[in-house]
C-alpha cells in the first residue's frame, strides 16, 4: 500500500511553487498526495485550473476540499480557546479536545503518514487539525522558495524562527543555515525540485542573442535600495537596449502593487516585452539576465543564462537592519547569491557586448550553482522520506 502525504498550503498558492515538481515528479509516484489548499473553495473549475498550473493532473494527487461556513464558525471557536489556553493551563487539555473533535466533525482526513508544512511555520486551526489526528505523522518542513535562507551576522537582522515539532527540515542549499540552530539534527540540504530538474536541460544561452530579460522587485528599503532608484537604474537599461537594437523581456515580481510605474516606462520603448508565464517556462535565446535583487535569477542560471545583478544599493544604508544582505569587506552592500558566485554585481553595460566574457559567465555560474544547489532532489527527497 501506498503511503499518503498531506501537502499543507496555509496562505498562498506560492507555497505550492517548492513543492509542486516533487509531487509531480516520476520518483514520488509510489507515494499517494493530498494537498488541502487553506485559502481555496470547493469550486471544481478553479481546482482544475490550479492542478493544470502547477502540473499536478496524476492519479496519485488529490485536492482537499476548503470546509466552508462551519469551518470559520470553530475557527472563531478556536481563537477564543487559545485566549484561554494562554491564562488558564489547565484549559490546554480541553482545547485540544476541541480541536480533535472539530477535525472528526470536518472529516479533515486522518492516516497520512507524513505531513509537509513550509517554513514559515504558520499553524492555524485546519494544520491543528490534522496534526491531532495523525500523531504518527512525521512531520516535514520544506521551502515555499528558491534560494538561499541565511541570516548573515554582519546585517544585525534578528531572527525569530518559532520552535515546532518536525522531524525533517528540507532545504535548497547547505548555505541555508538561519535555521540550523533550533534545527540543525534534522537538517537535510536536499536541492530544490525546480531547479534540479532544469539542470540536463539545453541552454538558452547565446552571446550573440539580441534578447536581453530584467528581473524587477517588489521589495526595496529591506534590501538597501529605494523605488526610486529601482526606476531610474530600469529605465537606463531600456534606454541602452533601445540604442543597441536590443530586445528587452520583463519580468515583473507577481506581488508588486506597483506595477504600473514599472509599465508607465516601457511604454516610452520600443524594446520591451513582458514575460506574463513563469520564468519555468522560457523559450529562445537570451543573452544575459538584469535582475534587481531576486532569486528568480537562478531558475535563469539553470539553463547557463549569465545573470548580473543591477541592484542600486545605498552604500551608506538604511541604519536597519538588511533582511539577507551584509556590507562585504570592501564597504559595499552584498548578498551570498553574488558571495557564491551565482550572480555577479554590475560593474558596466557594456559587459553585453563582450561575448567571451559573457561566455565564461555563464560557465562560471551554472558550475556555483550546481555546487550549491545538489542536484537529484526528487530521488533524495525520496530516499530521506523512507529513512524517517
Amino acid at each position: 500500500m501506498k503511503k499518503k502525504i498531506l501537502i499543507y498550503i496555509h496562505k498562498s498558492l506560492g507555497e505550492l511553487d517548492w513543492v509542486a515538481p516533487f509531487v509531480s515528479s516520476p520518483e514520488a509516484e509510489e507515494f499517494d498526495f493530498y494537498i488541502y489548499l487553506n485559502k481555496v473553495g470547493n469550486d471544481p473549475i478553479e481546482k482544475e485550473l490550479i492542478l493544470r498550473k502547477y502540473g499536478l493532473k496524476k492519479d496519485n494527487i488529490s485536492l482537499i476540499a476548503n470546509a466552508g461556513y462551519f469551518k470559520r464558525c470553530l475557527k472563531l471557536i478556536d481563537r477564543r480557546m487559545k485566549r484561554l489556553e494562554r491564562m488558564f493551563s489547565f484549559f490546554k487539555k480541553h482545547h485540544e479536545y476541541f480541536i480533535i473533535k472539530s477535525g472528526d466533525y470536518l472529516k479533515f482526513g486522518v492516516g497520512f503518514d507524513y505531513i509537509f508544512r513550509d517554513y514559515s511555520l504558520n499553524e492555524g486551526f485546519e494544520l491543528s487539525c490534522f496534526l491531532k489526528r495523525n500523531k504518527k505523522a512525521k512531520i516535514v518542513v520544506y521551502p515555499h522558495a528558491v534560494g538561499i535562507q541565511r541570516i548573515n551576522p554582519l546585517s544585525g537582522f534578528v531572527d525569530k524562527t518559532p520552535t515546532v515539532s518536525a522531524n525533517l527540515w528540507l532545504e535548497n542549499t547547505e548555505y541555508s543555515t538561519r535555521h540550523k540552530p533550533k534545527y540543525g539534527d534534522i537538517f537535510f540540504a536536499s536541492g530544490a525540485p525546480a531547479l534540479s530538474s532544469r539542470y540536463e536541460k539545453e541552454s538558452l544561452f547565446s552571446s550573440v542573442s539580441p534578447n536581453i530579460i530584467f528581473v524587477t522587485s517588489h521589495r526595496f528599503e529591506a534590501y538597501g535600495y529605494t523605488r526610486e532608484k529601482a526606476l531610474m537604474v530600469f529605465n537606463q537599461a531600456l534606454m541602452f537596449c533601445e540604442k543597441n537594437n536590443f530586445t528587452m523581456y520583463v519580468k515583473h515580481h507577481p506581488r508588486d502593487s506597483k506595477i504600473d510605474e514599472y509599465r508607465s516606462l516601457q511604454r516610452k520603448y520600443q524594446c520591451v516585452k513582458e514575460i506574463d508565464s513563469t520564468l519555468n517556462d522560457l523559450k529562445g535565446s537570451f543573452r544575459a539576465c538584469l535582475s534587481l535583487f531576486s532569486t528568480a535569477g537562478l531558475f535563469l542560471t539553470a539553463r547557463r543564462i549569465p545573470v548580473i545583478d543591477v541592484t542600486p544599493y545605498d552604500a551608506s544604508g538604511s541604519g536597519e537592519p538588511l533582511y539577507m544582505h551584509y556590507f562585504d569587506s570592501n564597504g559595499e552592500l552584498t548578498h551570498d547569491l553574488i558571495e557564491i558566485g551565482v550572480q555577479k554585481r554590475l560593474e558596466g553595460l557594456s559587459i553585453l557586448f563582450s561575448g567571451e566574457n559573457l561566455t565564461k559567465l555563464s560557465e562560471t555560474q551554472f558550475v556555483a550553482l550546481k555546487r550549491s544547489f545538489p542536484d537529484n532532489s526528487n530521488e533524495k527527497i525520496v530516499l530521506k522520506l523512507k529513512s524517517l
